[in-house]
């Protein structure tokens, strides 16, 4: 994805003595493209768009090359930058959507397949403190330990002035209860 809104989609060959890239298909969004990610289960590609929304492609490399918008930016469940996203699948085609919600430090997260509205909330301090500016974000269910039984939420924290920045983890399991989700 580049700054100008387009979305190369690539296919790699593994097959030689080095690996060959392939641009299969482009696409474009009118203004910048942020995190994207595929539901492997029905083949959707989903891409943030960062002060417009959230769109949805086939992700077939011979389907067409127009999204369809999915989710608006409205500063109210999702406030630009809209920036990475990441799936909870569950079943064949249902599981959350998340989004980070980069403009008021939050995560939204949608219902699939409708990709209807779902809840929110803010990772804030604890032991040590609470996410701002998050760009990219990354969730695996399954048991990560003791910890995280269910599942595990990565969010990268853009700003830890005057420190680096760093990640969060927060269990799945707290996430769900939080939101009260299925």
């Amino acid at each position: 994805m580049l700054k100008d809104g387009r979305i190369d989609q690539v296919a790699i060959d593994l097959l030689g003595a080095s690996p060959k890239v392939t641009t299969v298909r482009s696409m474009k969004l009118a203004t910048q493209s942020e995190g994207c990610v595929v539901d492997d289960r029905t083949g959707q590609l989903y891409v943030a768009e960062e002060d417009v929304g959230l769109w949805r492609f086939d992700a077939d490399p011979s389907a067409p090359v127009t999204g369809t918008p999915i989710a608006k930016v409205d500063g109210r469940t999702l406030v630009a930058d809209a920036e990475g996203l990441a799936l909870a699948p569950s079943g064949r085609i249902g599981g959350y959507l998340v989004v980070s919600s980069q403009g008021d430090n939050a995560y939204t997260f949608y219902r699939l397949p409708g990709v209807t509205y779902a809840g929110r909330f803010r990772i804030e301090g604890g032991g040590i403190d609470g996410t701002s500016d998050t760009d990219g974000i990354d969730l695996m269910l399954g048991d990560f330990g003791p910890a995280y039984p269910g599942g595990l939420l990565v969010a990268q924290d853009g700003d830890n002035a005057p420190a680096t920045q760093n990640f969060k983890y927060v269990g799945w399991d707290a996430v769900r209860r939080a939101l009260k989700l299925r």
